[in-house]
């Protein structure tokens, strides 16, 4: 018997079940596929895999397996190139070659690997979904160095353009969501920032050590406070007699437009650098 309540047509004739009773009792999801009870998104995941035994789930449907998508509403996989079936509303076949590397070990379920599966989703995704995954998993779930080398690998491959780009302009130890948009739009303008780092003992948002500048985000519902707002002002004077300069944006500033509060951040530190040069 396979898990996740799915059966073969064969398995239930040789349980004595009636062709008949099949179609009317059970719920065909795939060619001589069906499921004991109306099938959830894990169940056609794993039909997929007993109906063509050489599917690996992958792209999205293996980024919800690892947590960091919620539930798709199409069920993904990779089959060899010379795999053609017709497949229903809720599946996508991708074809093409799985190099045993790219397979994850310990699954319950044939899919690819955390970097394979973040590539993947380099060809599916755009704008700021594709931002978010990627600023999500690089550095924690998934390895940088790993997820270099996978690219090295698939170089020719859809996708690999965008993820060689994501690497250069993704946020990096960001706290917050304005936090990740304003790091992404001064990294794409080649403008990076070391961020949440202590400077004078004191924890700061961004940081241009050259520039002896300090960029703070300030979200209403952090610094509103009264302790929080004096805390801010202490920490402003102390750096500012320390020679660095503090400029201070609204969340919802950034929020709004965080090209524009980028480029005003860049015109700051690059005259402060000739200054100080």
């Amino acid at each position: 018997m396979y898990d996740h309540g799915i059966r073969t047509r064969a398995e239930l004739l040789a349980a004595g079940i009636r062709p008949g009773t099949i179609s009317r009792k059970y719920h065909r999801i795939l060619p001589r596929i069906y499921a004991v009870t109306a099938p959830t998104p894990l169940a056609r995941c794993f039909a997929v895999t007993v109906w063509q035994p050489r599917a690996v789930l992958s792209h999205r449907t293996a980024a919800w397996l690892y947590g960091w998508l919620p539930i798709p509403e199409v069920i993904e996989a990779t089959v060899p190139p010379e795999v053609r079936v017709r497949v229903p509303d809720w599946l996508r076949l991708h074809r093409r070659r799985i190099d045993p590397l790219h397979l994850a070990t310990g699954a319950t379920m044939p899919m690819v690997t955390r970097e394979q599966a973040l590539f993947d989703c380099m060809s599916v995704l755009d704008g700021d979904e594709r931002d978010r995954l990627v600023d999500r998993c690089v550095g924690g779930d998934v390895d940088g160095a790993a997820m270099r080398l996978t690219c090295a690998k698939n170089f020719h491959r859809r996708g690999a353009p965008a993820l060689r780009q994501q690497l250069r302009e993704r946020a990096v130890g960001v706290a917050s969501e304005p936090e990740r948009l304003l790091a992404r739009a001064l990294n794409e303008r080649n403008f990076a920032l070391e961020s949440n780092i202590r400077t004078d003992g004191y924890t700061v948002d961004f940081l241009d050590e050259r520039a002896r500048l300090v960029v703070e985000v300030d979200g209403r519902e952090f610094h509103s406070e009264p302790g929080t707002f004096r805390s801010d002002r202490r920490r402003q004077n102390h750096l500012q007699l320390r020679g660095w300069l503090v400029l201070r944006y609204a969340a919802a500033d950034v929020l709004q437009d965080p090209a524009r509060v980028a480029e005003q951040i860049i015109a700051v530190a690059r005259r402060r650098r000739a200054a100080r040069r």
